[in-house]
């Protein structure tokens, strides 16, 4: 994951605009993951937010009523997310910790959390074997019967038949450009994201660093999260339109039930 360290820890001011440009999405994350927390019983119910990043979602979520702490291995981000909990008013509901996620057990008691979330996605960043130990970490820090929330996650059965991506997100002050290439031998896609800041008309490179994300299926990811202590129970396109998933949709949205 050296790849990922580069960007959101070596990086991480860069990175926190990234974020920043994609408030108003956190927001409307944090509504639709409410909604399915109020539909299972579970309002103003205790939540992990991991990997937390500025606390994009988990800070809307605290203002809803719900008890978030966070973590993320970026202490710059970390530290952005507890003086926007401060400045907001909520720092009593929501705190955020700088911590491995392949060690939440060393930070936090078993049976501490109803839900945890993983937003936006850090799944595939390093190795199939990663991504075990971190839902098998996870699991022992949530109560039996409590969710898994994960959203944004990109399709590997889209991706397979769109082999080639060229994506861009854009903000007030940044314009990132993304391109990906997938090899089916390995289910990795390679390629870089590159950075631009806006200086009124004008665009500055800011730096381009290379990516590479394992992609699953979801029959993939179902025997990965059963294996590890979660029960898949539900497969969308997103939590917002709870529309349903296809081969076709190239993000997907899952809920796990601790079992």
């Amino acid at each position: 994951m050296d790849w990922a360290r580069k960007v959101f820890v070596r990086n991480a001011k860069l990175y926190e605009q990234v974020l920043e440009g994609m408030s108003k999405q956190g927001e409307e994350d944090a509504l639709a993951i409410s909604g399915l927390l109020q539909e299972r019983g579970l309002g103003s119910c205790r939540v992990l937010d991991v990997p937390c990043g500025i606390g994009r979602v988990g800070i809307p979520l605290a203002q809803l009523g719900f008890t978030v702490r966070g973590v993320d291995y970026s202490k710059h981000l970390v530290d952005a997310a507890n003086l926007k909990a401060r400045r907001l008013g909520v720092s009593k509901s929501a705190s955020f910790s700088e911590a491995e996620i392949s060690n939440l057990e060393s930070v936090y008691q078993p049976n501490s959390f109803d839900c945890a979330i993983n937003v936006f996605t850090s799944i595939g960043y390093g190795s199939e074997r990663d991504d075990l130990v971190f839902f098998r970490g996870l699991r022992k820090v949530v109560r039996k019967g409590s969710l898994f929330l994960i959203s944004g996650l990109r399709n590997k059965e889209y991706i397979s038949r769109n082999p080639s991506q060229n994506v861009y997100e854009e903000s007030e002050r940044l314009l990132v450009l993304d391109r990906y290439s997938f090899d089916p031998a390995t289910s990795r896609e390679s390629g870089s994201w590159r950075f631009y800041l806006r200086l009124r008309r004008a665009l500055k490179w800011a730096g381009e660093f290379p990516v590479d994300i394992r992609l699953y299926s979801r029959r993939e990811l179902a025997e990965m999260l059963e294996g590890t202590g979660w029960r898949l129970v539900g497969v969308y396109q997103s939590f917002a339109t709870k529309a349903r998933f296809t081969v076709k949709s190239p993000v997907c949205a899952l809920e796990a039930e601790a079992v």
